[in-house]
């Protein structure tokens, strides 16, 4: 039988049914080979159990082709050609990928835009290191400035200057050699995203500072709830926390201000210094080009202010010095307070010339010795190679009849004083004079147990430090030296 049947026109095999089906059979069912040498061309549907082997099937501008055996499976789109190609190392898409649920990924996906309406999910596996997102720039030279990379949020909001990036964290080239700074960047006020934080490639961090000189460059204010510990210094406009600064260098702004401690072992400068707790300084002092205002203000140096000094206590060991009011509860300085007013509330001392100091005797002292003793508390020390005036008021009450003696008490140096006495609270002033210590060589027969006073003044120089100290006796009966008696003393040379 010939294998080949040959027609001039067209060749038709219809089925008389609508169901009825053409079926190519081998002697075993669903083996035949069906080989056509040219084009088939089918209107309707065609159904195979088996397999298709041929070059493309088309519709039109839209195919699906595979050129040889084995070669890449292409499909054109309307006349764009290869716009979905499969090979044997992945799969490449010409235009958008629509996937409607989860598109997985076990590789990379390389190529132009990915977008999506959902999340992106990167899942690490340990057999495949670190997940990583990676921005690849291609330039094989870099310009300064030129943009590596970025993440970008964009809202869609028209309500005010329209949709626009509202935020972006993008690296920026720094210089030509490849090295970057980071940017983040926001949308203040509707406006364009600016940036608001640099890290530069060497690591400072600025922040509303684009290029940081610093480990951290703010401009503008920093506000700390708690602590700030600085190790270093503190410089800038102004220093504001509402807990404690401490710094072991300097601390130096326009203005200082906390509710807390400034504790510096360096120097203390700002504008305004306020501190409703303490204010502790080093060597170098606290100087203020405005106000010092603190609880407790402590310096080993100068407390220097072109405005006003105010403190619960003050104590310095240089110089005080402002050009408005000096006010403290007590104030200690080792050297000279210049002030428009001083205002002391407490007890003021201080080893600069013309700085009286005052010793006060806060409870009754009783004296009992038939030979000199100290009365109560009433003792300055005398510091070496400077000279002293002192002044002592006392209001004695004996309890009976007796004979008594004052005196001062000094190991070294040189005294003149002077004692007068009341032998009654209406006689007139005994007046004795002396250069000896612990004795004036006169006594004072005093009668009754009405208040009298014993006033004692004099001056004292020696070239080493001395204690100086007023003395009493009485013979025959106690005597009490009444609360309220005093020494003062300053330094007249």
């Amino acid at each position: 039988m010939s294998i080949y049947k040959r027609v001039a026109g067209n060749l038709i095999i219809q089925t008389v049914g609508a169901t009825d089906t053409v079926t190519f059979e081998g002697l075993t069912a669903n083996t035949a080979t069906v080989i056509i040498n040219g084009d088939l061309t089918v209107s309707g549907n065609a159904s195979l159990t088996g397999n298709i082997s041929g070059d493309k099937i088309f519709n039109g501008t839209t195919s699906i082709e595979i050129p040889s055996s084995g070669s890449n499976a292409l499909i054109s789109v309307n006349g764009t050609s290869n716009v979905f190609v499969v090979s044997s190392t992945g799969a490449n898409i010409t235009g958008t990928a629509n996937v409607t649920s989860t598109l997985e990924v076990g590789a990379n996906i390389t190529g132009a835009n990915l977008n999506t309406a959902g999340n992106v999910w990167i899942a690490r596996d340990a057999s495949a290191g670190q997940p990583t997102i990676r921005f690849t720039d291609t330039d094989i030279e870099v310009a300064d400035g030129q943009t590596f990379g970025s993440l970008e949020w964009f809202t869609s909001d028209d309500s005010g200057t329209g949709a626009r990036v509202t935020a972006a964290i993008r690296a920026v080239a720094a210089g030509t050699l490849g090295n970057a700074n980071i940017q983040i960047l926001t949308s203040s006020g509707g406006a364009a995203a600016t940036t608001k934080v640099t890290i530069d490639n060497i690591g400072n961090v600025g922040v509303a500072n684009a290029a940081p000189l610093h480990k951290v460059a703010v401009t503008g204010t920093i506000y700390g709830s708690q602590t700030l510990t600085i190790v270093g210094n503190v410089t800038g406009g102004n220093l504001l926390t509402a807990g404690s600064s401490t710094a072991t260098g300097n601390v130096q702004g326009g203005n200082i201000s906390t509710v807390g401690l400034v504790t510096v072992t360096g120097n203390v400068t700002g504008g305004n210094l306020i501190s409703l707790g303490s204010v502790t300084a080093g060597a170098a002092g606290i100087t203020a080009t405005g106000n010092v205002r603190g609880g407790n203000l402590v310096s080993d140096a100068a407390i220097v202010a072109t405005g006003n000094i105010d403190g619960s206590n003050l104590f310095t060991q240089g110089i005080v010095t402002a050009t408005g009011n000096v006010q403290a509860g007590n104030l200690v300085t080792a050297n000279t307070v210049f002030a428009t007013n001083a205002v002391i509330s407490g007890s003021s001392s201080g080893t600069g010339i013309g700085v009286e100091n005052i010793v006060w005797q806060s409870t009754d002292a009783t004296v009992s010795s038939a030979t000199m003793a100290n009365v109560g508390v009433l003792t300055f020390t005398a510091l070496e190679n400077q000279a002293y005036k002192f002044i002592a008021y006392m209001s004695v009450v004996p309890v009976g009849s007796t004979t008594t003696a004052f005196s001062v008490l000094f190991d070294n140096g040189s005294c003149d004083y002077t004692v007068e006495t009341q032998a009654t609270s209406a006689s007139a002033w005994a007046v004795a004079t002396s250069t000896t210590s612990n004795t004036t060589g006169t006594t004072q027969s005093m009668t009754g147990t009405t208040e009298r006073a014993v006033r004692i003044s004099g001056t004292f120089a020696h070239t080493g430090n001395t204690d100086v100290s007023i003395r009493a006796q009485t013979s025959a009966a106690d005597l009490t030296v009444n609360t309220n008696a005093y020494i003062t003393y300053t330094r007249i040379g």
